[in-house]
């Protein structure tokens, strides 16, 4: 099923001889737990694409669909309701309020789900602990660092169990390690909970953990070849690796098969014949 079908389409801005095509009859289907990267150079329309995505402008032709509902046919007014309850905004900036603290963050869109805050108490618990911010829960966001405010970021976004993340460079105010951890986190939670994951990106080392990578230039978007990479499927969590530079690999009834992380290859070890339908 696709939780985010978008139909030509299109966003200008300007008018007559001075407009300019910030996305040009863009179509993309997107399904439940698929992590989908979007790619290209600056100012080739990827913010504005994913502005569109998630509500926050309108285009100038075509259609979205988000969880069976046509966004582009509602009124304004309604749209906020739509971005509260199914979809789950992650920014570069964090964007988190310096005056509450962690649990109080996490716990700012409930506000607008049925039961409010009172009834998301106990999943922004499950949230925090998940997200391994029980030290950090009553702390302000000014005594953080990148990744514990990207963490607070994803509870955030989670908190009304929407059907969409869209994230908006969410690796680009950290280090490596920070990065990748945080995608990771990202990646699990996608097939987890069923969520559909769009990320605009200008860094590759996140590549391996999506299921498709598109590239968007002069606002036209296309598949990105990959030429340079042997691409196979964790047998376990079924992320795309690259074969030629997996670091976590085994031999199993003569066939070589790679991991994304040792947590896979030791369930694995563990129980083989669980995951061989999946390779």
């Amino acid at each position: 099923m696709s939780i985010i079908k978008a139909s030509n389409l299109t966003k200008s801005f300007g008018h007559d001889h001075t407009a300019i095509k910030a996305v040009d009859n863009v179509s993309i289907s997107i399904q439940a737990a698929e992590i989908i990267l979007i790619m290209g150079p600056s100012g080739s329309g990827k913010t504005t694409l994913l502005s569109l995505l998630g509500g926050l402008l309108t285009p100038s032709q075509g259609n979205i669909e988000i969880d069976g509902v046509n966004i582009t046919a509602l009124k304004e007014t309604a749209l906020p309701a739509i971005r509260a309850l199914k979809i789950g905004f992650i920014f570069q900036s964090f964007n988190l309020l310096d005056a509450l603290s962690v649990e109080d963050n996490i716990l700012f869109p409930a506000r607008l789900r049925p039961g409010g805050i009172n009834k998301a108490r106990s999943r922004a618990s499950k949230l925090i602990e998940q997200l391994g911010l029980q030290k950090r829960s009553k702390a302000l966001p000014q005594s953080l660092s990148g990744g514990e405010k990207q963490r607070v970021a994803i509870a955030r976004a989670l908190i009304n169990e929407p059907k969409v993340i869209l994230a908006d460079e969410p690796t680009g105010n950290l280090d490596s390690q920070t990065g990748q951890d945080v995608m990771m986190l990202l990646h699990d939670i996608a097939h987890e909970q069923g969520c559909s994951v769009v990320v605009v990106t200008h860094d590759p080392r996140i590549e391996d953990i999506a299921d498709r990578i598109l590239w968007l230039e002069d606002g036209k978007l296309s598949d990105r070849k990959h030429d340079q990479h042997k691409w196979c499927r964790d047998p376990v969590c079924g992320m795309r690796i690259d074969e030629w530079t997996a670091e976590y690999t085994l031999q199993y009834s003569g066939i070589k098969y790679s991991f994304c992380s040792q947590k896979c290859l030791d369930k694995f070890n563990d129980h083989p014949g669980q995951y061989l339908s999946n390779p």
